[in-house]
């Protein structure tokens, strides 16, 4: 039985399981997609993935038929530049990941530049967006939220230290007022056990690992078995 549509997935808050892909090769995608990924961060704003790019990528994942063709992609962006957004929201993926969403006036801009074409997954990243999270969540077309952790914590004035009280707390605000207005929330951590110390609060739009660090994980493993 085929799966219903990934908006729908997304809204009826199920578990989405997915990666970051940086390298603008489709075969890098094909592969991760036939692990059993939920979907694919193909990562425009710090990877390689502009419109030809993505449009390659997701035409191999479609031409590899029911098993790879069959994941969801969701491009991020590099900037919130309205041209950006309508050339990236041609390409066909499933949905844009929209960095540094600030205010709620930015995320109606995004929805318009879209224009249906794709689901719009705003990131909270700073303490601006912190501070606007409810009328952000309020904006009528946005249709998740997606914490960028290391932006985030860099804003916060506290880069990279994720044990923090200030990040834990900073964290709890955007799941408390996400859940409160039935918006589905993401998050990307690099590691499976970092996921799953969000999943309690109700992030259901993961994203754990990238493709790069994948690849060096897993050549570390072999050659440290055959030198073990």
């Amino acid at each position: 039985m085929a799966r219903p549509p990934f908006h729908d997935r997304l809204r009826a808050g199920e578990r989405l399981l997915g990666t970051l892909v940086q390298i603008p090769r489709p075969e890098v995608a094909l592969r991760l997609a036939g692990q059993g990924f939920d979907w694919l961060f193909l990562d425009g704003e710090h990877g390689g993935f502009g419109p030809a790019e993505t449009s390659r990528t997701l035409a191999a994942l479609a031409r590899a038929g029911a098993g790879a063709g069959a994941v969801p992609c969701l491009l991020r962006v590099p900037s919130l530049e309205p041209e950006v957004l309508a050339d990236a929201a041609s390409c066909g993926a499933a949905g844009l990941i929209v960095p540094h969403v600030d205010t709620a006036a930015q995320a109606e801009a995004a929805v318009r530049a879209v224009r249906g074409r794709g689901l719009v997954v705003v990131q909270a990243e700073s303490r601006e967006a912190l501070a606007n999270i409810q009328a952000i969540v309020g904006v009528a077309g946005v249709d998740a939220v997606f914490v960028g952790p290391y932006d985030l914590s860099a804003s916060l004035g506290i880069a990279e230290q994720f044990d923090h009280p200030d990040f834990r707390g900073a964290v709890a605000t955007l799941a408390r007022t996400c859940r409160e207005a039935r918006m589905p929330l993401g998050i990307f951590r690099m590691t499976a056990a970092e996921i799953r110390t969000h999943e309690a609060a109700g992030f259901t739009l993961l994203a754990a690992g990238l493709d790069g660090t994948l690849l060096e994980a897993g050549a570390r493993e072999l050659l440290a078995e055959l030198r073990g």
